[in-house]
């Protein structure tokens, strides 16, 4: 009787291919917020998928820009924290030298501080965003606080002649509170696609190569105009991002590029006439602004 041969499949080529399968994935994962030009926290999130799934990743209904037209070749450099007596007029030095056009969200406090910075900036064509008032942690105060250090910081720019055109919270840190008071002030509120500032312990030139690798059509870079390093290395930056081809637009000029309007806002985020309690005195007190805005 002729002995029969049975053929075993080897579990060894199986478990190979699975691990393959399994490794392609992870590679998929890693690199998705890469090829999206998106931050990984947000690509990882359900947030952002909901959104992209309503065509509101690149700037929501209720106001928020992420990033700017993807079939643009333009991208926005914007600066966080300043001003600052002596590293931003380096920012701006460099800026000027390259005639490039950028957004700095500026902190309150610091506009009364140094108010010919401020003219400076306005005076060379970028424009200026809130970064709230005094740089606490926004997610901490009610909206009424919120919207209190909103008009603190634009009462100051008012004073030298300039209107805020944005918003961005300290660490781009937000919940519902913050997101309806700026809505009050009917200001986008600009998160951003890049984030990032020469490390201590690494070459300039990493820095740039690591920005420039990442940064897409509508990009928005967030950076410190109050931190040496970042003041210093511009110009490196500014020279390798216009090697790409890339152009630069202001946080308006990236809205206007962007085919889908802002969505108009619910009647009752409008309940504060921001512009209208700036005209009616530069000098309110707290009380007499709620009075007034309470109308």
């Amino acid at each position: 009787m002729p002995l029969r041969v049975r053929r075993v499949v080897c579990p060894v080529g199986i478990l190979i291919g699975v691990v393959d399968v399994l490794l392609l994935g992870l590679w998929a994962l890693w690199n998705l917020p890469f090829w999206l030009g998106e931050p990984p926290h947000r690509v990882y999130s359900f947030e952002y998928w909901r959104l992209r799934l309503r065509g509101e990743h690149l700037m929501s209904s209720e106001g928020m820009l992420w990033r700017g037209n993807p079939m643009l070749h333009a991208i926005a450099l914007t600066f966080d924290d300043g001003p600052d007596p002596i590293t931003t007029p380096i920012v701006l030095d460099a800026l000027h030298e390259a005639q490039v056009k950028a957004t700095f969200f500026l902190v309150g406090k610091k506009i009364k501080q140094h108010p010919g910075i401020v003219w400076r900036i306005l005076a060379e064509g970028h424009a200026v965003g809130c970064h709230s008032y005094d740089h606490q942690r926004q997610t901490l105060l009610t909206e009424r606080q919120v919207w209190q250090q909103i008009y603190n910081s634009a009462l100051a720019l008012r004073w030298v002649g300039g209107r805020f055109v944005a918003y961005r919270p300290p660490w781009c840190d937000y919940n519902e509170q913050v997101l309806a008071a700026v809505q009050r002030w009917q200001l986008p509120l600009v998160m951003y696609s890049v984030a990032s500032d020469p490390k201590p312990n690494s070459s300039p030139e990493h820095w740039v190569r690591w920005v420039v690798h990442r940064t897409h059509n509508g990009t928005i870079l967030l950076m410190h105009d109050t931190y040496g390093p970042t003041a210093y290395t511009l110009p490196e930056l500014l020279k390798a991002l216009k090697a790409k081809g890339f152009h630069f637009a202001t946080i308006p000029e990236m809205i206007a590029h962007l085919k889908r309007p802002q969505a108009p806002l619910p009647a009752r985020l409008a309940a504060f006439p921001a512009e209208s309690v700036l005209r009616q005195s530069r000098w309110s007190s707290a009380a007499a602004l709620s009075k007034g805005s309470s109308r």
